[in-house]
């Protein structure tokens, strides 16, 4: 149902669209609506330095979301979720849960026992999003003047 295809730089107009139907996001994340190609590139060099793997989701014929991973966070050394960005005209549809799904299926083959996931506070649906997933909050601080939640999932 779901593809995951490596993404690069020769991604950048598709994932500048998934992105930039994030409105909302995007100001809390990067205080602006709409990213271009200068924020694109500073994304992909900000996931290189932090060794992430960056995926586009396809469904048939269609990107529908962006998902970037990393097995060592920078403060707890755990495998841990970056971005899961879903276009805004996929939203709703349940694919975001599937999409996590099958990355969580990914990351129990790797016998991985935990995920964690930072979120942005005022992010009330990706707060509620993660805490359905059984995701708990297990610290909270201030990064670049902003409140930001870590959350964690203990895999059985």
């Amino acid at each position: 149902m779901f593809t995951f295809l490596k993404n690069d730089m020769k991604f950048v107009e598709t994932e500048k669209d998934i992105m930039n139907s994030n409105q909302e996001y995007n100001l809390i994340a990067y205080d602006k609506k709409v990213l271009g190609n200068e924020d694109i590139l500073d994304i992909h060099e900000e996931t290189e330095e932090l060794q992430i793997e960056r995926y586009l989701v396809k469904k048939g014929d269609d990107f529908i979301a962006i998902l970037d991973y990393g097995m060592s966070s920078p403060r707890h050394q755990k495998p841990w979720i970056s971005l899961l960005a879903v276009h805004k005209k996929y939203q709703g549809l349940g694919y975001a849960k599937k999409i996590y799904m099958l990355y969580e299926e990914r990351m129990r083959s790797q016998q991985v026992k935990c995920i964690h996931i930072a979120v942005h506070s005022t992010n009330k649906n990706a707060v509620k999003f993660w805490s359905s997933l059984s995701f708990i909050q297990f610290d909270e601080r201030i990064y670049e003047d902003k409140v930001i939640l870590s959350f964690e999932k203990v895999l059985d």
